[in-house]
């Protein structure tokens, strides 16, 4: 049995969620995102898996997902959300046949990297504009899914790991580049508290300098592959909104861990086994593990989480000050 328990962690490990991975495609992105796109999706998907948001750690350091999973079928044949030239065709985890992207600059100038395609079905239409620079149509048959041998929350995870990358390299968000999603479910506040040394802790009573931290969550089209919320607010003791992260890109950038650990506190998890977000409500770039030091007495908080197509929960938080 131990064996048996030991076979699956290894597995686990060899495929898991990559890192944001720097391949040859990169250098070829200048475009600037300025408002929402409306290219078709790359298949009829099943779901959404994981966000560029997620929260990443398979028992090394934890990382930023930075793209989107995209869930199918078996084989799903995939077709290129914007069509232009192929400007990388790359086994980026040499040797290792469920890591091989294609990767297509659009006329705008995003490059749009499609990871997971399985080596043998990339077309020969793709092969032929890598090599001649040649342009793609939009819609053109780039190959199919890989066969991932994983499966997760009791579903095979076959999926497509789609990243777009603009200007210097950073991060956008591909849901602002797609028709957008028929989702009509709001994300869930399970709990906003108090938190000290980066950590929640409990209780509603606190003294000296404190953070408050937010356990929430989103779905898509799933109802288990639960995702990190597309935009944090709140209002505090009656004053101005302030957004604490609306994910356009990272607050990272153009890299896959800055700023990961003081976004999410201790205690969050993402794997295959075990999803659980909170988030530091206190967090800027500027003071990424900010605290407040507060007058006594009584505080409230009114925290808003809004997914990628609008849909907004809200919810109030009251505490005390010694």
């Amino acid at each position: 049995m131990k064996l048996l328990l030991l076979a699956v962690l290894i597995s686990a490990q060899a495929f898991a969620h990559e890192r944001s991975t720097i391949t040859k495609a990169d250098q070829f992105a200048f475009g600037t995102f300025r408002e929402q796109k409306n290219h078709p999706w790359p298949f009829p998907l099943l779901s959404i898996g994981h966000n560029m948001q997620s929260f990443q750690n398979y028992g090394m350091e934890p990382y930023w997902h930075d793209g989107l999973d995209i869930r199918s079928t078996q084989d799903q044949p995939i077709y290129a959300a914007a069509g232009g030239r192929v400007v990388n065709i790359e086994n980026y985890q040499p040797g290792n046949p469920m890591y091989w992207e294609v990767a297509i600059q659009d006329d705008e100038g995003f490059v749009w990297k499609y990871h997971h395609v399985a080596k043998d079905s990339i077309t020969a239409e793709v092969q032929a504009s890598f090599r001649s620079s040649s342009k793609l149509k939009d819609g053109a048959l780039i190959g199919n899914v890989v066969r991932w041998p994983i499966t997760t929350y009791g579903e095979v995870y076959h999926h497509l790991h789609l990243y777009v990358l603009g200007k210097d390299k950073k991060y956008i968000n591909p849901f602002l580049m797609m028709v957008p999603l028929q989702d009509t479910q709001a994300p869930i506040i399970n709990k906003i508290g108090i938190a000290k040394n980066h950590k929640p802790i409990s209780g509603d009573e606190v003294s000296g300098a404190h953070a408050l931290y937010l356990d929430a969550s989103d779905l898509t089209l799933h109802q288990k592959f639960i995702l990190p919320p597309y935009k944090i607010s709140y209002q505090m003791d009656g004053r101005a909104e302030k957004v604490v992260w609306e994910f356009i890109n990272l607050p990272s950038g153009d890299n896959d861990h800055d700023f990961i650990e003081d976004f999410y506190m201790k205690g969050t998890c993402g794997n295959y086994t075990c999803r659980k977000f909170y988030f530091n409500l206190n967090f800027t770039q500027a003071s990424p593990r900010g605290t407040m030091n507060l007058a006594p007495g009584m505080h409230s908080i009114n925290v808003t989480v809004e997914d990628i197509v609008g849909n907004k929960t809200e919810q109030s938080y009251s505490w005390n000050v010694k």
